[in-house]
């Protein structure tokens, strides 16, 4: 297995991209940062496309060598990288039997959303109004699923992404953004602090980022574990629906 520097050269294995196909995207299109591993830099047939954030796909006529030498990634992974990979993957039993040869990694489940518009109404007596993340608040930003999740530096996702976040008292308690951009779609990640949950505020920023990816004629994207339960209403509430779940796999020692 070998870095791939030039993309162009797996174009003809874009099209395997079934799951989670925003990450692979953006990086192919030179929007986020990840990296690409081949098994022939000349003559690529398999390929492993890791985005930044962790997230992984494997395209191609992958073998056993292949899938064994991404596990040693998994376990060991390079410095440069944020070090975490989540491999997501079609349901493929062949696959799965490979992947879970190696001791330590654990299988889960994510759901699959399409984009229907049917959403849930956002009560007018809420007085809070997201506002844009920007310079100025983007510091303010905490949590896991915040920019810093999916993108290197503040730079980059001030560039190229974007999102929307409320503010009180000088803290943030909801914020939603672009976890994953590429030319046709945007993967939404949410993050509400601990102490603003249940009072509707992931709702109104989640919203505000589909009418602005809408605005933008691109397709709102919407993932999540299918223990995250609070995450699955959140998306059915602002105009998904689940059609389907996908397993990922990721290394737990």
């Amino acid at each position: 297995m070998k870095k791939l520097t030039d993309y162009k050269k797996i174009r003809h294995l874009t099209d395997q991209i079934s799951v989670e196909k925003v990450y692979p995207l953006s990086i192919l299109e030179g929007i986020q940062s990840g990296e690409i591993y081949v098994d022939d830099t000349d003559f690529p047939n398999a390929a492993l496309i890791w985005h930044y954030c962790g997230f992984a796909n494997i395209l191609g006529n992958y073998n056993e060598k292949f899938i064994e030498e991404t596990m040693t990634i998994m376990l060991d992974p390079p410095e440069g990288h944020s070090g975490r990979m989540a491999l997501q993957a079609e349901n493929d039993p062949r696959l799965q039997e490979m992947i879970l040869k190696t001791p330590g990694v654990s299988k889960y489940d994510r759901y699959i959303f399409d984009f229907t518009g049917k959403r849930d109404s956002i009560s007018p007596t809420m007085e809070s109004k997201p506002e844009e993340i920007t310079l100025d608040n983007y510091d303010l930003m905490s949590g896991k699923i915040i920019p810093t999740f999916s993108w290197e530096d503040k730079r980059t996702f001030l560039e190229k992404g974007f999102g929307y976040c409320l503010i009180k008292d000088g803290h943030m308690a909801a914020c939603a953004f672009s976890s994953g951009v590429s030319k046709d779609y945007v993967d939404i990640g949410v993050e509400t602090a601990e102490e603003c949950r249940g009072k509707g505020y992931g709702k109104i920023v989640a919203y505000a980022m589909v009418k602005e990816i809408l605005r933008r004629e691109k397709l709102p994207v919407w993932d999540c574990d299918t223990r995250n339960e609070a995450s699955m209403r959140l998306a059915c509430s602002v105009g998904f629906e689940i059609i389907g779940t996908h397993p990922w796999y990721k290394y737990e020692g």
